[in-house]
């Protein structure tokens, strides 16, 4: 969240063209939700068949198409038995791609009538695939999916039962904070607070995943397919359901409904059964409620199950790769007969369904018009929806690519050359097969490049230049091997008289083509938004052809008549600096492994911006003094002053001012923007042979360079300077690696940046340190493992993942890891079993050398928080581990002890069972069995059974709704002006763009509904901002992953947002779920980690749970004092508060010392005069002379012995109490305490009641 306020301090080009760009899009969305307003919401009603006469509500907007709300129908409880039918008006036939708002007849009001439809062979397929969806429920375990529990989310487990009311506003009164009613049980109830969260615990205890089962099996029958006599007496497909009650149902899909057969495993009868039951219905579930009661009645459990989930847990991933946790439950298979059908049921018989030209459907969605914001909207849903599926489909060929099960176009050229089409889908591996990249670091620059080109594709698909078009990309890493995958080109298959390429060079320079309608189309809206400078290139042939882009990116004349852009990887200079300095061998640090070290394209937006800004400086104060020169006098100078904050970029003055000042002077300070050139030219300090003038090239690579060392000298410390003021505060090594793209550092600079911050020796942001250390190691071991994987065969792959771990985190545990090798062979067989602790340490150390030019100490792996870094390297890689607890630490002597005394019972045991198996077979079955049910003790960390999968890694080139974000962001600079209503009004409008352009599922619009809620919550809307906050959490954890630092901030907020209305326990559940994620990624002590501390201790507080509140306060103060040191305002903020939890839990003496230290720093560093140390000084007043009058009195109720000593004030209540004490003035607080203790009674029973809540 600090990275996105922080972007807003990115400078634009001018505030004059920022703030002309904020009042286009105001209007237009204004437009719009004119629009919106006008157009009448329907509340539909939908008559359902039958004699009962139910209907349905249904609200709609005049947009939707009759098939929209078909689908609503479908997923509503009530009527999700149909899916083949037709909704008629009046007795018509309504179209189903008819919009609403353009039916005849059709008022908001209308009443619909649901129509049984005949079936059809795909009908049929559609509604058994709708059943079996049914019934597996929300979180249906899928084995033919990439990973393990995909897009799963646990907010429905963490949630649990809701046993509080959300109170409003005006309702709210404080509690008695001092009852003697039992504390209430909560989360944190008995909770360690010391402890590490375990791994075991990364699935909720409360998580249901199976669904109550409703049939034993469904499955296409033997008897398929259909025969041709049957087919013309309307039967489409036999099935077979055994139900729960062992019942064999043969079934019979026919164009009138389904029905029960006389068909058996030897008899072919397909004729209608005749018996007491119905035995045929429209639908196959009314069928089975029929025929089956165990079936009907788990149908409504079934049901009740799936609505006490969120709608949007329930919703399929569709327009984003959807997330894989690394850590999960070992999967419970189960047996489905109709699984293997999956490809029928979904793609018929001939499955020509599934074959798409996915190029026409991306392309002739780019094409779409989008002169209006709906046509906007409709052409960038329907391609984030292709995009989508293109990346699912090329996931799962990419996967087959590498296991060997698609045979590649050239056999008999080299592995590394080989090329696929698999899916109508192109393949190739991203290496150096044809030796390109031979000069610049081969196979290492190969790899980079794939990256790089993607990054192009997405460039040029933001710009959406017209008459330009890039193909569908994805890279796909998976068991060491990358493979690119590209929609087709028509056409570049054929042989072909001419060659197709008419922009750039195919040969490195030896031909270099030029196409003006290429060129023109590249210079009008790509070379302008990238700032790319049209230069001179020389062939072979000494011809000199002018280029925008580099040499190698290609441009395709497709069959299709369209313009394609290839090879996208250089469109941004080289990183000069780098590249002299690194790419070289040193004395003691070899050199960098590739010359594919480009700037990137972040940085060369801030360059630019930074230049021109610079050029605004030199230009105003230019007409500053021709305006001197020009007029004289004392009045410029007035002038002048007036000017400053204009000419400076700052904010104008208010509109009044503007408006009297004279309309002479305000044209004399205007400055013409398109005066400021400044390009860039790619292929200077490259091997393309320039044919630009010496003094225009030298000019050139002196631009280039100069952005290089801006990136070295001004960039990164910028970006120290912004963790130190936490500008920015990332929690794991993804949002680190964010960070630093955003501002455009490339990761080979993570080495500089932990340089730096160690240099600094801030305690402030001594965690980024570690944090870099742990993205260093992880980015090495994915490199090792990457060439472990390759080399190794599939069956190997989870003994070398496995081995590789134990050296890497278990060597404390067991110093000599023993690998699981294949029966037959050695260790020294496979490079992966030679690995060994001192092995994998001494090659971390080279890597992180070598790519981050760092040099690791000695002691660096025993400094790694384990879990954390063993999370970055799963997700990296694609491994899915085992959710239970690995041991990394050795034995202590007790537990050794323990071992031994258990190893000696075992024995003696084992010895009891040998004397009895000698006197029969009876005995000698029973050892074995309890042989088997003895636990194996692990000798090493991990074990290959551990690895429960290794799934791919994705990037893809994901579109994005320009028009969405900038919606968004003009909202939100609306809001950071005082414009509220507005920002509100932008941020609704963004967000209905979001879910129209994204779908609901996706990060974008998570970060858009936290917003909102974030907003409403201010408002006191509590109950809108809880709906937001809730989809919000619900749309990061299955895009992003449960345990995202994105996710665990939307948990936090929604328990603050729970505690606002009231529901204090359910916030502490949320509180409690994101604390545990919070420490397995990143460990304790990061700054953020005292705000969630300080959180929770207020909302134990509410709960009078006092000493696990004081706990919290404790802790958050710990957390501040290490970071800031004890001399910060924050840390003596935090002992303030600390002193407060002590006050109200009556233990006076330390409340004293803490407010002390406190009121020390306040008085240093705010002075006297500041309220804040006011108010410590009238704390520490009124707890000093308490202190005193505890005293006093203890030494008085000694001498009388009149009062048991195990009795505290802290138990006595007060009914009268109306205000928190931890707010109220001192005095206030301190005479409630004492007032309490003057008016405790002798009564034993009360006195033990309220000294057990004391202990609670």
């Amino acid at each position: 969240m600090a990275d996105k306020v922080e972007q807003q301090q990115i400078p634009t080009e001018s505030n004059v063209v920022d703030k002309r760009s904020e009042e286009q899009i105001a209007s237009e969305v204004d437009t719009t939700a004119e629009e919106m307003i006008a157009e009448e919401t329907f509340q539909l009603t939908i008559k359902l068949p039958g004699s009962k006469g139910s209907d349905i509500k249904i609200i709609a907007s005049p947009r939707e198409a009759i098939h929209d709300i078909k689908q609503s129908v479908m997923e509503s409880p009530e009527s999700c038995a149909h899916s083949c039918f037709y909704l008629a008006l009046n007795g018509t036939r309504l179209n189903d791609f008819a919009e609403l708002g353009e039916i005849e007849g059709m008022t908001p009001e209308t009443e619909l009538q649901l129509v049984e439809d005949t079936y059809t062979e795909r009908d049929v397929r559609l509604h058994i695939n709708r059943l079996r969806d049914l019934l597996g429920g929300p979180y249906k375990p899928n084995p033919s999916a990439v990973g393990i529990d995909s897009g799963i989310s646990f907010l429905t487990a963490v949630t649990g039962e809701i046993d509080e009311e959300i109170v409003p506003e005006s309702e709210k009164k404080m509690e008695d904070l001092f009852s003697s009613d039992p504390i209430p049980e909560h989360a944190f109830t008995n909770t360690d607070l010391e402890a590490s969260s375990k791994l075991s615990d990364f699935v909720p205890p409360t998580f249901q995943r199976l669904a109550p089962q409703c049939i034993k099996s469904l499955s296409l029958s033997g008897w398929n397919p259909v025969p041709h006599a049957r087919r013309l007496k309307g039967d489409l497909l036999y099935l077979i359901v055994v139900t729960l009650e062992n019942e064999t149902l043969n079934i019979t899909a026919s164009t009138q409904g389904f029905f029960v057969n006389n068909i058996t495993n030897n008899k072919f009868d397909p004729t209608r059964k005749s018996g007491g039951k119905k035995m045929g219905a429209h639908s196959l579930i009314k069928l089975l409620q029929q025929a089956s009661p165990k079936f009907a009645s788990s149908f409504i459990e079934l049901q009740d199950f799936i609505t006490c989930h969120h709608m949007l847990e329930v919703l399929p991933v569709n327009t984003y790769f959807p997330a894989h946790p690394w850590a999960v439950q070992s999967p419970e298979h189960a047996f489905d007969p109709a699984r293997p059908a999956e490809p029928l049921l979904n793609f018929g018989a001939d499955a020509v369904e599934s074959m798409r030209d996915w190029n026409d459907e991306l392309q002739s969605h780019r094409e779409l018009p989008k002169t209006n914001l709906q046509e906007r909207v409709l052409r960038e849903r329907l391609i984030n929806k292709v995009q989508s599926e293109f990346t699912e489909a090329a996931v799962r060929g990419a996967v087959a690519v590498v296991n060997g099960s698609v045979v590649p176009l050239n056999p008999m050229e080299p592995d590394e050359s080989h090329m696929y089409v698999y899916n109508n889908i192109f393949f190739s591996k991203g290496n150096d097969g044809r030796g390109t990249f031979e000069a610049l670091g081969a196979d290492e620059a190969a790899h980079v490049a794939t990256g790089k080109d993607l990054e192009g594709v997405k460039i040029f698909n933001s710009v959406d230049a017209a008459g330009l078009y890039t193909l569908g990309s994805v890279i796909v890493d998976y068991k060491g091997i990358r493979v690119v995958a590209q929609s087709i080109v028509p056409g570049i298959f054929r042989r072909q008289d001419e060659n197709s390429i008419v922009y750039g060079s195919v040969d490195n320079g030896a031909q270099i083509s030029a196409d003006e309608k290429f060129h023109e189309a590249i210079g009008n809206e790509i070379a302008k938004s990238l700032h790319l400078d049209e230069h001179t290139l020389i062939d072979a042939n000494d011809e000199k052809v002018k280029l925008y882009t580099s040499l190698e990116t290609k441009g395709l004349l497709g069959a299709d008549g369209r313009r394609y852009m290839l090879d996208l990887y250089r469109l941004n200079p080289v990183d000069i600096e780098f590249q002299d300095k690194e790419c070289v061998d040193k004395d003691d640090i070899p050199a960098y492994p590739h010359k594919m070290t480009l700037l990137r394209p972040e940085l060369m937006g801030l360059f630019w911006e930074h230049r021109f800004r610079e050029w605004v400086k030199v230009k105003t104060e230019e007409i500053r003094k021709e305006r001197k020169l020009a007029n004289g006098g004392e009045e410029p100078e007035k002038k002048k002053e007036e000017e400053k904050p204009k000419a400076d970029g700052e904010e104008t003055k208010e509109n009044d001012e503007q408006e009297q000042k004279p309309e002479d002077e305000e044209e004399e300070i205007k400055i013409d923007m398109n005066e400021f050139k400044l390009n860039f030219n790619p292929d200077v300090f490259t091997s393309a042979k320039l044919g630009d003038d010496s003094e225009a090239v030298k000019e050139q690579e002196q631009v280039v360079r100069e952005a290089s060392q801006f990136l070295s000298n001004d960039i990164i410390p910028s970006l120290v300077l912004d963790f130190a003021s936490y500008a920015i505060s990332p929690l794991d090594g993804d949002a680190l690696t964010k960070a630093m793209h955003r501002r455009g550092i490339n990761m080979r600079y993570l080495g500089k940046v932990a340089e730096l911050v160690s240099i600094s020796k801030d305690k402030r942001i001594e965690h980024i340190q570690k944090l870099a250390v742990q993205e260093m190691v992880v980015r090495a071991s994915k490199h090792m493992l990457r060439k472990l994987l390759s080399e190794c065969p599939l069956e190997q792959t989870t003994a070398c993942v496995s081995h590789f771990l134990n050296c890497l985190f278990g060597r404390e545990f067991n110093s000599k890891p023993k690998p699981e090798i294949p029966e037959g062979t050695t260790r020294n067989d496979f490079s992966w079993s030679r690995l060994t602790p001192n092995h994998v340490e001494s090659e971390l150390k080279q890597q992180i050398l070598c790519r981050f030019r760092y040099k690791l100490d000695d002691d660096f792996l025993q400094l790694l928080n384990v879990l954390p870094t063993l999370r970055e390297i799963c997700l990296r890689v694609g491994i899915q581990l085992e959710a239970r607890d690995y041991r990394f630490t050795a034995y202590s002597e007790e537990e050794r002890a323990e071992l031994a005394a258990e190893d000696a019972a075992r024995s003696r045991q084992k010895d009891q069972q040998q004397k009895q198996s000698s006197r029969g077979k009876r005995g000698g079955k029973q050892k074995n069995k309890n042989d088997e049910s003895l636990p194996k003790r692990r000798t090493t960390s991990f074990v290959p059974d551990d690895i429960q999968n290794l799934m791919p890694t994705v990037k893809q080139a994901s579109g994005r709704s320009v028009f969405a974000e900038e919606t968004f962001e003009a909202g939100k600079m609306s809001l950071a002006q005082g414009h509220r209503q507005l920002g509100i009004e932008l941020l609704l409008e963004s967000l209905t763009l979001h879910e129209q352009t994204y779908g609901f599922l996706h990060p974008e619009t998570s970060k858009c509904y936290a917003t909102l809620a974030m907003i409403y919550h201010h408002n006191e809307d509590r109950d809108a901002a809880l709906d937001l906050q809730r989809k919000a959490v619900i749309a990061a954890e299955r895009t992003n992953g449960v345990d995202h630092p994105e996710t665990i901030h939307h948990y936090l907020n929604l328990g603050l947002f729970e505690h606002a209305a009231g529901r204090t326990k359910l916030a502490l559940r949320y509180l409690k779920h994101a604390l545990y994620y919070w420490d397995l990624v990143f460990g304790a002590g990061h700054p953020d980690s005292a705000t969630a501390d300080n959180n929770a201790g207020v909302m134990l507080q509410s709960l009078r749970d006092y000493p696990t509140s004081t706990k919290f306060f404790e802790r958050a103060c710990a957390t501040q004092e290490n970071i800031l040191g004890k001399e910060h305002v924050l840390t003596a903020t935090g002992y303030h508060i600390l002193a407060k939890a002590y006050t109200l839990l009556g233990d006076f003496n330390k409340a004293l010392n803490v407010e002390r230290v406190a009121f020390g720093v306040f008085e240093k560093k705010l002075g006297a005069e500041d309220p804040r140390t006011k108010e410590s000084d009238l704390w520490l007043k009124e707890l000093t002379s308490n202190a005193l009058l505890s005293a006093q009195r203890a030494r008085e109720q000694a001498q009388s012995a009149t009062r048991p000593s195990g009795v505290t004030a802290t138990s006595v209540p007060n009914g009268q109490q109306q205000q928190h004490p931890g707010n109220m003035p001192i005095e206030q607080a301190v005479q409630f305490i004492n007032d309490a203790s003057q008016r405790t009674t002798p009564s034993s029973r009360k006195g033990k009641k309220k000294s057990q809540n004391k202990r609670k």
